[in-house]
């Protein structure tokens, strides 16, 4: 059986994603199984099902490789770089796993419209936010490799009896930029970048410090957000990036 796949990247995550939008592959949940045991999707950050929507653009499934359903931030902006292919317009709407969200092109640049976010936590050493997916984020002067990783570890054990899984971000506050270090949860490891994540991380850098940025540094690129807060809030918030299609196969199934 050959399944033709697309992989695409945004600022270091790179995903499989499957189109379904004329319905010619095998039922997905017949083959799921087969997909998530390839090899092409282990060595990516997840999997990206697209399919026909009837009141938006489309409608898009997030699976991380361990084949937990979750929402992804570049993830969602590779969807919407893929769909452009066939539908050149400014402006889509779509849902991913069952919640609405709307992405802009500027530029080649795709600029995903989140929705408003009103959960985060203060810990003594950090934040818990729900930026589509939860992320515990923290901020450190050290995000050398043996510093990230012990820390990880002492979150992951420290946090587990929180009710959710979460993924965690560290982050170093420079002049004007933040950098960021993300181990996922799904993909359980580090990644190279995170969408949400970045969100959470500029988030939780205004809420602690109050002072708002734009630009995330990654180690596999960089990301831009953008916010409005209104003393409960947030809003108009924005994840920009400039995602491209890396090549097409079939799974090896």
């Amino acid at each position: 059986m050959k399944i033709k796949y697309s992989r695409l990247e945004s600022a270091g995550n790179n995903f499989i994603l499957l189109d379904y939008l004329d319905n010619s592959l095998p039922e997905f949940n017949k083959i799921s199984k087969l997909i998530f045991d390839s090899r092409e999707l282990s060595n990516s950050d997840g999997l990206l099902i697209i399919t026909k929507s009837r009141n938006k653009d489309f409608e898009l499934d997030f699976y991380n490789p361990d084949s937990s359903p979750s929402f992804c931030g570049n993830g969602s902006i590779c969807a919407v770089k893929y769909y452009s292919k066939f539908y050149l317009n400014k402006n889509y709407e779509f849902y991913s796993n069952g919640v609405g969200y709307g992405a802009d092109i500027i530029n080649n640049q795709i600029s995903l419209v989140m929705n408003e976010i009103n959960f985060f936590k203060e810990y003594e050493e950090g934040f818990l936010i729900n930026s589509g997916t939860l992320h515990y984020v923290e901020f450190s002067d050290d995000l050398g490799d043996r510093f990230f990783n012990e820390r990880v570890k002492k979150i992951r054990f420290k946090k587990k009896s929180e009710t959710n899984p979460f993924n965690i971000n560290l982050v170093m506050i420079k002049n004007d930029h933040i950098q960021i270090r993300t181990f996922e949860k799904g993909v359980n490891r580090e990644t190279l970048s995170c969408g949400s994540g970045s969100i959470a991380s500029i988030l939780a850098v205004f809420l602690a410090f109050k002072k708002k940025y734009s630009l995330v540094k990654a180690r596999g690129g960089n990301l831009n957000v953008d916010f409005n807060f209104n003393n409960k809030f947030f809003e108009k918030i924005r994840l920009i990036s400039k995602p491209t299609i890396i090549n097409s196969g079939y799974l090896s199934i």
